[in-house]
This record gives C-alpha cells, sequence and structure tokens, in this order.
C-alpha cells in the first residue's frame, strides 16, 4: 500500500506502533512496516518501513527495508533501501544503505556506506577510531 506521508510502497501485514512512552527491551523483529515514537533497545529487525518520529530513542542495531529517520538511533543501521534523515535525527553509528537522502541540520556521527545493497557494516574499534583521529589531525597539520 502506497503512503502518501512518506512517498514509499508499504508491506503487506499492517503497521506495528511503538507509542510514546513504550518502551521495547530485547530483540524485536517485524515482517510489516513499524512506527517507533518510545523506546527500543537491543536489536530491531524489520524487512518493511521504519518510520522513527522525532521524540523516538532507539539504542540498537537496526537492519530495515526502508527507513524514515526523524529522532535519535544509538546503533548501526543497515537499510537495504532508502534511508532518508529528517533535520530533527540525530544517528551514532555506522549507516549502510542502497540510498540515502539527508536534510541539512542532521546530526549523522559514524561512517556512511551509500550503493552497497544489504551490506552489514561492522562496528568500529576504539584501535580503528584512534587511526582515524590520528589521520584527520595528520590532514589538518600539513594543510597548515
Amino acid at each position: 500500500m502506497f503512503n502518501p506521508k512518506t512517498g514509499t510502497e508499504g508491506h503487506g501485514g499492517g503497521t506495528t506502533i511503538i507509542a510514546q512512552g513504550v518502551k521495547v527491551e530485547g530483540e524485536f523483529s517485524s515482517q510489516s512496516d513499524v512506527v517507533v515514537e518510545g523506546e527500543v533497545h537491543g536489536t530491531f529487525a524489520t524487512t518493511g518501513l521504519l518510520t522513527v518520529t522525532a521524540e523516538a530513542k532507539i539504542k540498537a542495531d537496526v537492519t530495515a527495508g526502508e527507513a524514515v529517520v526523524s529522532g535519535t538511533v544509538e546503533g548501526n543501521l543497515v537499510v537495504h533501501r532508502r534511508l532518508d534523515v529528517k533535520a530533527t535525527a540525530k544517528i551514532m553509528g555506522d549507516v549502510s544503505a542502497e540510498t540515502v537522502s539527508v536534510e541539512a541540520g542532521a546530526v549523522l556521527a559514524g561512517r556512511v556506506s551509500i550503493g552497497i545493497k544489504g551490506a552489514i557494516v561492522e562496528k568500529p574499534t576504539l584501535s580503528s577510531r584512534r587511526e582515524r583521529a590520528a589521520a584527520a589531525a595528520a590532514l589538518v597539520t600539513n594543510e597548515r
């Protein structure tokens, strides 16, 4: 079914809503569209469209068929098709998607892989973070 709010086609089986004030902990898995207005902690997977509202907080590694993020996601995000990152979004973790759109004002703190269908992103280790920080510092020093 076509969703006029997001401009995307939804998946059968209805929509699951995790309402504001609701906190889900553990492993969450769905074959349908999911709207998160509350909190999710653990692991999260849906083959459908994931909508993270501006009030939502997710502390989990997330896999979704498609996603629209307006809220906060702390963890890696793997989207098999399209990811829309809205201006109010804060994503702290690595992102992988076939296509990505990011609105001005959004916060993305992590590596981004675009065009790699269904890629799995490895969580960075402390040493790889230090190596990237050292490389960035070296670039700044060389430019002076």
